[in-house]
């Protein structure tokens, strides 16, 4: 775009995209604009069309500002303030990979998001519009389009004065500190969504994910707590259940078994700041987990023809001890998704773990 009332505005940073020394920063936010600007601003018009319900018109995108928020493993996340001639201003992000691990995830990525939002009614990921690579004399740069979720938040276990809290990060740089108690709202809603994501018949689910990542971001509003999902890297089977003819509704409760397991136990593991060591979060975390599954399990229930899920689920459940649930634990951490220091900090707390479940399931 041209002329002084409509353009991009370009924050740049001195650091470049990771991991491509091929393509600078410079590359990059060429890219994006030739990403944006493409067809006359079809995906870009696309998004604003659906946050605003109502169709945009090119002549009334008056600036485009776009910044580099941060480097991940796979993405380098671009943040998207598009002016209106109204007035009113929308936020997009835009996922950029340049290494080749993040362009061949992209693509997958979107149709991932694109998918799950449009068989779920409850929308916890952020809807996306677009996705494209761009060819560079550089090299290759891959974007998708999707919703900015404003006013969210990352959030990591911390230690302030000794003792371990939880930060989250506030946009301008500062860091609110809230103990582990007031944070446990936050752990209840990640289960539930996660849950809420898991197909009970196919056994399907959102994997990997992980809080270092700042995959999850929190916003309080009214003293409430949302929760969102940034990111899907991959959604499929994690069991070797087999999950076809009319012998898949055996292995349902199994399944699910595992899928609850996992779920506790990585929801307890984090990076100190989100980079520094592993960490694993207090044993309260673990009840608030175990809370947010089963209200999971409530809202699952209408829509299959089981019967009461979390019940049926409970009762399942106090079939094993804790020396069983043990060894339960024992073989997901053999199936090698767990990091050697997250493996490390787990066996150290493995036993507790087990009795922190079975004393909870005790009271049901």
């Amino acid at each position: 775009m041209s002329g002084e009332n409509k353009g991009f505005c370009f924050d740049r940073l001195s650091e470049e995209p990771a991991q491509d020394p091929a393509i600078t920063v410079g590359d990059y936010y060429t890219a994006a604009c030739q990403f944006l600007s493409g067809n006359d601003f079809l995906i870009l018009k696309t998004g604003l069309a659906a946050v605003l319900d109502k169709a945009v018109l090119t002549d009334q995108i008056r600036r485009i500002i776009v910044s580099l928020e941060k480097h991940g493993a796979f993405y380098h996340p671009l943040k998207v303030q598009v002016a209106l001639s109204d007035n009113s201003t929308c936020y997009f992000v835009l996922n950029g990979a340049v290494s080749r691990p993040g362009l061949n995830l992209i693509e997958k990525e979107y149709q991932l998001l694109a998918s799950l939002n449009k068989t779920h009614l409850k929308h916890y990921l952020p809807p996306v519009f677009g996705v494209d690579v761009i060819k560079t004399d550089t090299g290759r740069v891959g974007f998708f389009l999707g919703e900015w979720f404003d006013g969210y938040k990352e959030f990591h276990v911390t230690r302030d004065k000794s003792k371990s809290q939880v930060v989250i990060w506030e946009s301008d740089g500062r860091c609110h500190y809230i103990s582990q108690t007031k944070a446990l709202p936050i752990y209840h809603e990640i289960s539930r969504i996660l849950t809420y994501y898991y197909d009970i018949e196919t056994f399907e689910q959102i994997f990997p994910w992980h809080h270092a990542a700042g995959d999850f971001v929190v916003k309080k509003e009214d003293d409430k707590v949302h929760v969102r999902l940034i990111t899907v890297r991959g959604y499929s089977s994690l069991t070797e259940f087999g999950a076809q003819g009319e012998d898949s509704k055996i292995y349902i409760l199994p399944s699910l078994l595992i899928f609850f397991l996992t779920l506790t136990l990585r929801i307890r593991l984090d990076r100190l700041n989100g980079t520094g060591k592993t960490m694993l979060l207090g044993e309260k975390i673990v009840t608030a987990a175990v809370e947010g599954f089963f209200i999971g399990l409530d809202e699952k229930t209408p829509a299959y023809d089981y019967g009461n899920l979390k019940m049926i689920f409970i009762e399942f459940f106090k079939q094993f001890d804790v020396k069983q649930v043990a060894e339960l634990l024992e073989n997901i951490l053999a199936t090698g998704s767990f990091a050697p220091s997250e493996l490390l900090v787990i066996q150290e707390n493995l036993e507790s773990h087990g009795k922190i479940l079975d004393s909870i399931f005790k009271t049901l």
